[in-house]
């Protein structure tokens, strides 16, 4: 930490004629010990603008303060509160875990509280929590006499109106941010000026799996979104993936680094939500976002008060909210705040955004978390929360949950329809030990079955076989395998067949389509059996509107071939593009040509197999023609 010491008359060209006009209030950092009495509750300014300069004073002293708390909301400098030598004399109590003090907590040498950010403030204003000394830290008055908390409104906005005393370090170097963030230096009790870098603070960087996670999230990202994304590498990954969308707007407690090219890009103008700015409450990251906020227009920063108020997130425009969970339950319960017994971070504004973005029209609420842990030996998907685990977010209000192998979407679904989204998007290795404990909990079928290779070993969906088409009227049809989840989808694809396509589809009207047949169809190896599906909508309202398979004789190599479109989507190309894509699939997987069995009133199909690019056999045997061809032979 670096100090300017500066004489009188600088100081008053810095901080104009407010300085001779306050200069009585200002105090020396060893001054703490004078003014801060025993039993007093102190509460030190949050995150990255937390007055070092002030604070270390507690730390230097911390024999006199006998028997004071100090209140934490996210502490992440490095003074050393806890020393088995010289312990101090004061409690501490944590509102949030940061990483500097979670091993204090877990010793229990910290008091922790969880509770949700936005009922923080009403906890200090009704005082439930009084708050005697508050430690801030400001930027330089202008003109007028008004600092600027700069880069944590936060909580620090609510403190100065309830603390009995504020005692705030005026720091040059601290930004000017907009908003509501201005206080007359007249509310300040005392001020010590200060001259020092600000904590920057450096996030994980982007791994591999918070990558294919940040691809995931963005795809199910709209244009015209509001966003909000919380602390760690997964949110950061997000913003990577969003250069291709427009009209998004963001609206979110924190910003970092990665929000600056989006922001300064096309994509963020906010034309389509309520409020036409960038709206936060802090930011958390280098000395380049802190100039970038710095005088921003753009950029607003307001109270927790304002921006974690389940109203005012609701009424966003399609809010997304992106958060990262430790754990997450077959049945969607949420852990984001210990690991077991425990404690990690804290509730934090999670719980708010969740249900805030669940209300917010075409809102999404997304949570995101690796399958497995960093070493790879438990799955971070489990059967049921570890005894002393917390649930952020129940179950109840979960909608999506990301992984690096998928999107599981829950909200609405039954346990069962839960429990299969949530082992297909686990880490394969840890599948069927998940898919055995629903069982033994009555959550699935008894005869639930994942997809296996003739080994046993799980089957990873084979994403790269996704495409989109176009049909013939513009419209947009979604094409992908085929998933243990789209049991359901499947059926009543099938029961809104009519009669006579029931007939041209099965060769008989069938009427029923229990789950014993209708499973193997849903559960394949997308080797020997594969088949393609066309969805409409997205997760939330998807159906299934075609489907065409493939069944190879490995005796012969050649594969039966059979498709399915809804009655209002035919003469579209449904079927044609299914066919060529499952022959290029075939293909690739060394499949040598297509058989199949057609009835002869069903003309469509039968147009689309002669005008195939290969030479085509065809036995008529009354009522039906028996098809064949080969990859590797072409028409001439």
């Amino acid at each position: 930490m670096m100090n300017e010491s500066l004489k009188e008359n600088e100081k008053e060209k810095l901080l104009g004629r407010w300085y001779s006009k306050f200069k009585e209030r200002e105090i020396v950092p060893e001054d703490l010990a004078k003014i801060i009495k025993p039993g007093s509750r102190i509460y030190i300014g949050s995150g990255c603008s937390e007055p070092q300069i002030l604070t270390s004073q507690l730390v230097k002293k911390k024999w006199r303060f006998t028997d004071c708390e100090i209140i934490h909301f996210l502490t992440l400098s490095d003074n050393k509160f806890f020393d088995e030598k010289n312990p101090s004399l004061f409690r501490h109590q944590a509102l949030f875990i940061g990483p500097k003090i979670r091993e204090a907590v877990n010793q229990g040498k910290v008091d922790y509280v969880p509770i949700s950010l936005s009922d923080i403030p009403r906890q200090f204003k009704e005082r439930r929590i009084h708050v005697d000394i508050a430690l801030l830290q400001v930027s330089l008055p202008d003109r007028f006499g008004f600092c600027s908390l700069g880069i944590n409104v936060d909580i620090n906005r609510t403190i100065i109106e309830i603390a009995r005393c504020v005692i705030v370090q005026i720091n040059p170097q601290m930004p000017r941010t907009m908003g509501d963030s201005f206080v007359h230096i007249k509310k300040f009790h005392h001020f010590v000026f200060y001259n020092s870098p600000l904590i920057e603070f450096e996030y994980p960087p982007i791994d591999e799996r918070s990558d294919k996670i940040g691809k995931y999230v963005a795809r199910i990202i709209e244009n015209g979104s509001t966003l909000q994304f919380g602390i760690g590498s997964i949110p950061n990954a997000v913003l990577k993936y969003l250069d291709n969308k427009k009209d998004l707007a963001i609206y979110s407690e924190v910003l970092s680094d990665s929000a600056m090219s989006l922001i300064e890009s096309p994509v963020v103008n906010c034309s389509k939500n309520q409020f036409p700015h960038v709206m936060t409450s802090f930011v958390m990251g280098s000395r380049k976002l802190y100039d970038f906020v710095n005088e921003n227009p753009f950029i607003e920063f307001h109270s927790t008060e304002f921006i974690n108020n389940l109203f005012n997130i609701s009424q966003n425009t399609k809010q997304v909210s992106i958060n990262a969970a430790l754990s997450v339950s077959l049945t969607g319960q949420v852990n984001s705040d210990s690991v077991g017994p425990k404690f990690y971070s804290g509730i934090g504004g999670q719980a708010d955004f969740t249900r805030g973005a669940a209300l917010s029209k075409g809102g999404k609420p997304i949570i995101c978390l690796p399958s497995t842990t960093r070493d790879g030996k438990k799955s971070r998907i489990v059967a049921t929360l570890e005894p002393g685990a917390g649930v952020v977010i129940p179950r109840g209000d979960v909608h999506y949950v990301v992984t690096e192998y998928g999107v599981a979407f829950l909200h609405g679904k039954s346990i069962r329809d839960r429990v299969l989204q949530m082992i297909g998007i686990a880490h394969p290795k840890f599948r069927q030990e998940l898919l055995q404990k629903a069982k033994e909990m009555h959550y699935v079928y008894e005869d639930q079955m994942l997809p296996t290779t003739q080994d046993g070993v799980v089957i990873i969906y084979p994403e790269k076989y996704e495409y989109w088409y176009t049909t013939k009227s513009k419209k947009k049809v979604f094409f992908r395998p085929i998933k243990p989840t789209d049991e359901r989808l499947l059926q009543e694809l099938y029961y809104q067949l009519s009669n006579s396509d029931r007939i041209l589809r099965f060769f008989a009207p069938r009427q029923v389509f229990p789950h014993k047949e209708t499973q193997p169809k849903v559960v394949v190896d997308y080797e020997t059996t594969f088949v393609l599906v066309g969805i409409i909508g997205d997760e939330e309202n998807a159906q299934m509107i075609a489907a065409g398979s493939y069944y190879l004789d490995r005796n012969t190599n050649l594969a039966e071939i059979a498709f399915t479109v809804h009655e209002k989507w035919r003469r579209q190309g449904l079927t044609r593009f299914m066919v060529m894509k499952l022959i290029d699939i075939a293909q690739e997987k060394g499949v040598a040509g297509f058989i199949g069995e057609i009835l002869v009133n069903n003309e469509p199909m039968i147009h689309i197999i002669k005008t195939l690019p290969y030479k085509v056999q065809f036995h008529n045997y009354g009522d039906t023609f028996e098809f064949s061809f080969k990859f590797d032979q072409i028409k001439k």
